[in-house]
């Protein structure tokens, strides 16, 4: 199984809120500030969101990995 194939199954496990915001963070390239701004939150929430989502990520992909 490639990187990528682990990634993508991971990111398919993941709550839609965590899913999005990763993929807002680090596939669209925007900032905590900007997603903040754009969900009428504070960046100290987007970051909490993204630090949730990002364990809950990487707790996937240890399973994915395992399953292999």
């Amino acid at each position: 199984m490639t990187d990528h194939t682990a990634i993508r199954q991971a990111m398919a496990m993941l709550a839609s809120p965590h899913r999005a915001v990763i993929y807002r963070a680090y596939y669209l390239g925007r900032s905590t500030a900007q997603i903040a701004a754009e969900d009428h939150t504070t960046e100290r929430v987007v970051q909490s969101r993204l630090h949730d989502a990002i364990r809950e990520l990487l707790a996937h992909l240890r399973d994915v990995r395992a399953a292999v």
